[in-house]
């Protein structure tokens, strides 16, 4: 089969920090990852950087797309566009579709979806100004980030704060330098489990759970920082490990992986997703819904999960690609 491996670069920044086009251009070596899998299991694959106006040739170069693509350029929010254009050409293609990516990049939609469907998320409020009142029953400590980015962009171990002076700095912050809301939510000072789905359907198959460990100083918030995924030299990313299978009573890990299945139907996932929560005490809450997450062979939380369930890189990227085909000729 001919497939086109589909990805963005960023070139330049247009809010936020220089530094975090690191986490956009890691993508290159995904994607040779992934060409390598897919050409040890007899395929052809060919590398394409997003190019809306180029997808009309795609029905004559290849039979599917592997979709690594999160935005065009520096617009994340561009992601569900890629979707959207790839189906309007005739193109199949592997990962969610437009709708389930639009509301996934939205952290405020995601969050009142799953309480609309009795799923534990943290107390939220959104702020699009400081001229804003925090409303008192959100509660310090509390976890402030910008509601459209991910991969740990924009936020700091200043994004929790612990009175409304701090928590208005920070919004401030995210205002001016993203452009975009501030989500504010309840810091759950708990363990962090990472689920990571592979399949679909109703029963899509829940893969061994990862834990992250935060080995942190005291006063250190326990969060997966920018710093914390993307600068090797940091205490945050050398301090922070993963665990899997996470160590879990029963009761939990079950509330977990049947959390974790509601939450991929609901937010209409494909192929594979990846869902993030925090415990406490007996209390599990759903952080974010992550589609198409991050896949690359060096460290992904997803990766992990993989690894413990059996599959090699090359294994799990042709599960991907073949689970895509199978769901579009059904």
């Amino acid at each position: 089969m001919r497939f086109g491996i589909l990805y963005n670069l960023v070139d330049s920044v247009q809010k936020g920090k220089d530094i975090e086009k690191l986490a956009d251009n890691e993508i290159i070596d995904t994607v040779a990852a992934v060409k390598k899998a897919l050409e040890k299991a007899g395929h052809s694959a060919e590398f394409i950087r997003v190019n809306i106006p180029e997808f009309n040739t795609f029905r004559k170069r290849f039979d599917f797309i592997f979709n690594l693509a999160e935005g065009i350029d520096g617009d994340i929010l561009a992601e569900p566009r890629i979707a959207a254009e790839l189906k309007k050409v005739g193109m199949g293609f592997t990962g969610s579709d437009e709708n389930a990516l639009t509301l996934c990049l939205d952290k405020l939609k995601t969050k009142e979806m799953l309480l609309k469907n009795h799923l534990p998320t943290p107390d939220f409020q959104l702020f699009k100004s400081t001229k804003e009142k925090r409303n008192p029953s959100l509660r310090f400590p509390l976890m402030v980030k910008p509601l459209h980015e991910d991969a740990s962009i924009g936020i700091s171990s200043s994004s929790v704060v612990h009175d409304d002076s701090q928590l208005m700095t920070k919004v401030n912050y995210i205002l001016e330098s993203y452009k975009q809301p501030a989500l504010v939510e309840e810091f759950i000072d708990g363990r962090e489990i990472n689920a990571a789905l592979l399949g679909n359907g109703n029963d899509t198959p829940v893969l061994p759970l990862s834990e992250i460990i935060f080995d942190f100083p005291d006063g250190v918030p326990k969060i997966v920082s920018f710093e914390a995924k993307w600068i090797e030299n940091s205490m945050q990313y050398k301090k922070t490990t993963g665990r899997c299978p996470a160590e879990l009573p029963e009761k939990i890990r079950e509330k977990i992986i049947s959390s974790a299945k509601r939450a991929f139907t609901i937010m209409g996932c494909r192929d594979y997703a990846r869902v993030d929560f925090r415990i406490r005490g007996e209390d599990v809450f759903v952080l974010e819904v992550n589609p198409n997450p991050c896949i690359n062979p060096h460290g992904a939380g997803f990766i992990r999960s993989a690894n413990a369930a059996g599959y090699s890189y090359d294994e799990l990227i042709n599960s991907i690609a073949e689970l895509a085909i199978a769901r579009r000729s059904a």
